[in-house]
């Protein structure tokens, strides 16, 4: 696990009017290791999911869900999957990049 990433996660808050606005915060920073997805295991993953970039390695925590999204490098990445490693030694998470909502 040689790079750090920045989970995110979405709250809602109200504006001036009372209308509900997404925001993003930080639920924490972690070492993981990331990798690009092979040409089979895209193929897999496209059956199930949106397109699906990159594979994320990261220490097991039970904090880290589907509705949430990381930061790696500048880029943002929707987390579309996620799978435990053995008995909770990692997890592995499905990410694809990151698109706001209507976009």
């Amino acid at each position: 696990m040689n790079r750090r990433i920045r989970i995110e996660q979405a709250t809602t808050e109200a504006n001036e009017f009372g209308e509900p606005i997404k925001t993003w915060g930080v639920l924490d920073h972690v070492w993981a290791e990331v990798k690009p997805l092979t040409a089979t295991e895209r193929f897999q993953a496209q059956q199930v999911n949106r397109q699906v970039d990159i594979k994320v390695r990261v220490r097991y925590r039970t904090d880290i869900t589907e509705q949430m999204r990381l930061l790696l490098d500048d880029e943002r990445y929707d987390i579309q999957g996620i799978t435990e490693i053995g008995l909770r030694e990692g997890l592995e998470l499905l990410c694809g990049l990151y698109k706001p909502e209507g976009g």
